[in-house]
């Protein structure tokens, strides 16, 4: 049986099925660690200050904004094209195709919260959950933010929604 956390998260997860991914932000000291911006764009209260990112990113936030800092790999239809063991310019410029794609299906799998979100043109961009309890280099997974709540899934299974005012 489900617990009232696991639905909400389905839930809210599912919702990213037929919107667009639109931007892709990769690189620089985050190293394989991106952002997928999702959805409408919604206006920044602040522009962001960092001119690496392009000006629609930099005036506009995503509906939905995906945070990825744990390990992920991006296949496409005939086998893996990158992962976050890749050197940096590869793995941005072939996450960067993304952008522009819509998103056909997620799945997330419980107890670690493993994410699997399939695009329109046959990508499928898989994210392992491996930070868990000890000494990880990040004490979380993944977030996926919205404007009214943010999910945060941590290291070793935790998983937390955030309702925003």
């Amino acid at each position: 049986m489900k617990d009232e956390l696991s639905v909400d998260l389905f839930a809210e997860v599912k919702r990213l099925v037929g919107k667009v991914c639109w931007y892709v932000s990769t690189g620089g000291a985050a190293s394989t660690t991106f952002e997928l911006a999702i959805g409408e764009r919604i206006p920044r209260e602040f522009a962001v200050p960092n001119v690496a990112h392009s000006g629609e990113f930099r005036k506009f936030d995503g509906e939905f904004g995906l945070f990825v800092w744990c390990a992920w790999r991006l296949d496409g239809t005939d086998g893996p094209l990158t992962s976050w063991d890749d050197v940096d310019e590869n793995a941005s410029r072939l996450l960067d195709t993304l952008a522009g794609q819509k998103i056909t299906n997620v799945k997330v799998e419980p107890p670690s919260w493993d994410l699997t979100i399939a695009f329109d043109r046959g990508c499928k961009l898989k994210v392992f959950c491996d930070h868990v309890i000890g000494d990880p280099s990040s004490d979380g997974n993944w977030d996926l933010s919205m404007p009214d709540k943010a999910i945060y899934i941590g290291a070793s299974s935790r998983c937390k929604i955030e309702y925003r005012n």
